[in-house]
């Protein structure tokens, strides 16, 4: 019998997460999507959120000056 270890599901219950929220996928849907797939998504989102952060930053330095 194979169990999953906790680690593992939480990761995957947050990788759920943050796919169902920002790109509004559900879980079915998640869950149905191969590992690569749901890594590419992710990954992508983490690139977006950099990139707006390396503009709020750049902002936030022109502004001080």
């Amino acid at each position: 019998f194979f169990v999953l270890s906790s680690g593992y599901r939480y990761a995957l219950l947050e990788e759920i997460y943050y796919l169902a929220r920002n790109f509004n996928f559900t879980r079915a849907d998640i869950m149905n999507m191969p590992i690569f797939e749901r890594r590419f998504y992710l990954d992508k989102l983490v690139e977006e959120k950099d990139k707006k952060n390396q503009a709020v930053e750049q902002a936030r330095n022109k502004s001080r000056r």
